[in-house]
Parts: structure tokens; C-alpha cells; sequence
């Protein structure tokens, strides 16, 4: 019998020392109580002043116990629930789990027939969500763009009730305030058969975002004051730019955008003492030559562990960014850039990485790219897993008994493992030269393409309750008589 046997599982990424973290932390917990952010919600402000705040004005400065109070309460690991029951959609959020899904808010989008770039509309969303459903890397729904043919306050809305009945696996949802909020929850609380029921196995998470510098805003306290009250996990993230909105140091940007997000962690555990919370957002620099807010820069997925590793000293989920590109069109930038972040999000463990699919700097969002990402993550997770050791996976008496010369097709032990012991690719070609050319001589993209349109010809996502059609019907027409009478 082994005593003090140390088994490593599975393979990860460590930048920062503990010390090193130990600092950032403290250096958050500095600004928080001596800078404060401007707080632009009368009721958020209160609420955190009868906490034990400090207020001026709309300056809010957080003492530091305060602070450790929240992050003591938030919960690291719990459960994101499959809308129709399916344990395969779950997503456990836990040390050690990366998990990853589209963004949303991309105004432009790659036609599915065409593959030319458009505005994203309407009938896109639950191709989106047919294309998340059926891709097994893909852990969680989001919209891939922001709708443009309905009224410019109801997309969010819309977005929500386009993807919910076409995925069964759990959805980050944003709004424009609390009015499709609470639309959202109504849908999302009809299928999960109550309030109560929902409490206990949630099939969504609220997305808020504060602004950098230091800004929590109306919108963004608004809706997290309303998913707090109705228990909703919630994202509280910032989206700050290095160098234009934030310090152009790494160290820098993330103690910075940690303090966005730990104001948004402070309000939410004072309304709803335990309520799941990721911290996070997307962390990258303003190129200098364009101005733009690089998705493709080797920065981000930088910048990115950074917050991933300080959020997980400090006991939260992070809120991660990968799989996106700067690139305009589906080419070997486009793989590059993608497949690199997504690999450094899972060597990092990013609880759940969005933005997959997202191309042209966040401008267009990509079915195209979300497929060929979903093979960069298999091939991410195969390495992230590691190498098992025990006496059965060191094969000592099977290679003793293969001995010199000999070969171990035949072996049960091969049999036994090499399914699962090996990963197989969906998109990328090991064929010979000569059955590739028989094959028809296809491209990685050649390829990308005819999965997804396979999955939009074939695919059938779960049923959802037809009491949950009547409520998304119900709560559409209502939004569009409340925009009506403005």
C-alpha cells in the first residue's frame, strides 16, 4: 500500500506564484477601500451603505473585511442545469473545469449558405443555438450577435427566446434593463416548473457588465439587483481595454478589472447571501496602429490567466474570453488565434470561456468558427486530461509479454483503452494522400462548412413544455405593446 503518493490530474497551467497573487489580492482589496468606484444606482448604493460601505456621493469604497465577507459567501463550485434534464448538458462548475460557449453581441454575421458577412437576425438564433446543441465541446448557449430586425430594446429578449426551446444545454443571457430580465426569468422559470424548482436547478445565468475605469453602472446594478432577488446565477464583467480604459500592464488590468467585478460580487451577496458569481470579463489591448480591442492578441489569453488564477485564489469562477479571432474571414488566422486562446483557457481551468466564434474583433459572430473551435477544444481537453498512471495503464506485463519485435493490435489491453485513450478529430484529416484525393481533396474549411450545415439539416434539440411555448408567445407580445406605447 502507497502512503504520501502524490498524483497529479490531468495537466495545468500555473503562472503567478502564490505570493505573487497574494499581492494582487491585497492590491484589490486596496483600491476597493481607498478608490472606490461611482456607483449610478440610488438602490445599489444603499444597500452596500447598510452593509457597511463607506458612500460619498456616488463614490462607494468597499472596507476591505466587507469584501472578504462576499467572496467568503459566494460559492466556487455548484451546478448549471440542462433545461430538459439531460446529466450530459450539465455543467459542473468546480476547481480544475474549463468549459466553453459562444458570446453574444456581435452585429454582423457569416450566412450560413452564403457564408458572406451580414446584420445578424432574428431567424439566426436558433440556428445558433441548433449548431451549440449539437457540438460536443460546446458547454453553453449564446447568441453569436445582437438582433437587428425587432425593436432595438427588445434583441436581448428575442436572443433568449430564439435559443431557449433549439438547445437543452444551459444559456448566458443578457438584457438591455430589468423589463426582459424579468421576460427572460419567465421563460426560463415556466420550463423548470416554478420558481422554487428553478432555485434548485437554474437553466441560465445572468450577464451583467459594469465600464472600465471603475464605473458600476445603472443598467449593469439594475439587472443584478433583479437576478439577486430572483436567485439567478449571476456574471458580473468588465470589458476594460489595456491602455485606453485601463492600465497597459497586465498586473495592472487585472487588479483593475477584478475591483469592477468584486463591487458587483459586494451588492449581490448583501441582497442574496450564497448566489453563484463569476467574476471575470474580457481582458485584451488596444492596438496602438488601429485602435481596436484585440481578440486575437497573445494578451489576452495573457491577461486572461492572469484573472483566471487570481479569481481562483480567491475562490470564485472566472468568466473567461477565447476561441475568438481578429481575423475578417474563416482562415489560418482565424485558427491561429482561436485555437490558442482556447488552449490557454483550458490549461487555466476557465470555468466558462465565451466569445467562441467570434470574429472581425468582436464584430461577427461565426457558426463556422464555433465548429472549428469545438475541435480545438477536444484536442485542448485530450492534452488538459493528462497521463493516468496506475498498474494497469503502465502495461508493464503486456509489454513483457509483446517482448522484442512484437506488435500490440491483437492485445486486450489495446482493445480495453484506445478508444478513450485517443483522441479522434471530427474536422482535421489523417488520411493517406491518395484516400484524401479520392475523398474529393477537401480543406479544413470545406470540411467546417459540411458539419454545420449536416447539423442544421439533421439535428433535433429536445422539446421544450408546451405551457413554455404559450409563456414565450405571451411575454414577446407583451414586450413589443410596452416598446409600442414609449
Amino acid at each position: 500500500m502507497r502512503a504520501n503518493y502524490q498524483v497529479n490530474s490531468g495537466v495545468r497551467f500555473q503562472m503567478l506564484s502564490n505570493d505573487q497573487l497574494q499581492e494582487m489580492f491585497e492590491s484589490v482589496l486596496h483600491l476597493l477601500e481607498y478608490t472606490g468606484l461611482d456607483v449610478y444606482h440610488d438602490e445599489g448604493r444603499e444597500i452596500l451603505k447598510k452593509a457597511g460601505a463607506w458612500v460619498e456621493g456616488k463614490r462607494v469604497r468597499l472596507p476591505s473585511y466587507l469584501v472578504k465577507d462576499a467572496l467568503a459567501k459566494a460559492p466556487r463550485s455548484f451546478t448549471l442545469w440542462a433545461r430538459d434534464g439531460n446529466p450530459k448538458h450539465n455543467i459542473h462548475i468546480g476547481p480544475g473545469r474549463a468549459h466553453f460557449g459562444p458570446g453574444p453581441t456581435c452585429p454582423n454575421f457569416i450566412d450560413v449558405e452564403t457564408l458572406e458577412r451580414r446584420l445578424y437576425v432574428k431567424a439566426d438564433v436558433p440556428l445558433v443555438a441548433k449548431v451549440v446543441d449539437a457540438l460536443p465541446n460546446i458547454d453553453f448557449c449564446e447568441s453569436l450577435g445582437t438582433v437587428n430586425d425587432v425593436h432595438h430594446e427588445l434583441g436581448a429578449l428575442y436572443e433568449f427566446a430564439g435559443m431557449f426551446p433549439n438547445t437543452s444545454k444551459p444559456i448566458v443571457a443578457w438584457s438591455y434593463d430589468r423589463f426582459d430580465s424579468a421576460g427572460i426569468h419567465e421563460i426560463a422559470v415556466a420550463e423548470a416548473g416554478g420558481q422554487a424548482a428553478f432555485e434548485k436547478r437554474p437553466n441560465y445565468v445572468h450577464y451583467c457588465e459594469p465600464l472600465s475605469p471603475l464605473v458600476s453602472t445603472f443598467e449593469a446594478l439594475d439587472k443584478l439587483v433583479f437576478a439577486a432577488r430572483h436567485r439567478v446565477p449571476l456574471i458580473f464583467t468588465p470589458c476594460p481595454i489595456a491602455g485606453g480604459t485601463a492600465p497597459v500592464t497586465a498586473a495592472g488590468i487585472v487588479i483593475q478589472g477584478a475591483a469592477e467585478s468584486w463591487m458587483g460580487l459586494t451588492l449581490a451577496q448583501a441582497i442574496q447571501p450564497g448566489l453563484p458569481f463569476f467574476m471575470g470579463g474580457v481582458y485584451s489591448v488596444m492596438d496602438m496602429s488601429s485602435m481596436i480591442l484585440a481578440y486575437g492578441a497573445p494578451e489576452l489569453p495573457l491577461m486572461m490567466a492572469g484573472i483566471t488564477e487570481l479569481a481562483h485564489f480567491a475562490g470564485l469562477p472566472l468568466w473567461q474570453t477565447g476561441g475568438c479571432t481578429d481575423s475578417k474571414t474563416f482562415d489560418e488566422q482565424a485558427i491561429i488565434e482561436g485555437s490558442m486562446s482556447v488552449f490557454f483557457s483550458a490549461l487555466t481551468g476557465g470555468d466558462l470561456t465565451h466569445d467562441v466564434g467570434y470574429t472581425e474583433s468582436a464584430m461577427t459572430g461565426s457558426v463556422f468558427q464555433l465548429a472549428a473551435m469545438d475541435e480545438a477544444i477536444g484536442y485542448s481537453r485530450r492534452i488538459t486530461r493528462g497521463i493516468e498512471v496506475n498498474e494497469d495503464t503502465l502495461a508493464v506485463d503486456v509489454i513483457h509479454n509483446v517482448g522484442p519485435n512484437g506488435h500490440y493490435l491483437r492485445e486486450a489491453h489495446t482493445r480495453r483503452y484506445y478508444r478513450n485513450e485517443f483522441w479522434y478529430p471530427k474536422l482535421c484529416d489523417r488520411r493517406n494522400y491518395e484516400e484524401w484525393e479520392m475523398m474529393g481533396q477537401t480543406t479544413f474549411k470545406d470540411r467546417t462548412v459540411a458539419r454545420v450545415q449536416d447539423i442544421l439539416s439533421t439535428h433535433q434539440p429536445s422539446a421544450i413544455k408546451p405551457e413554455t411555448e404559450k409563456v414565450i408567445e405571451k411575454v414577446l407580445a407583451e414586450a413589443e405593446d410596452r416598446v409600442k406605447e414609449k
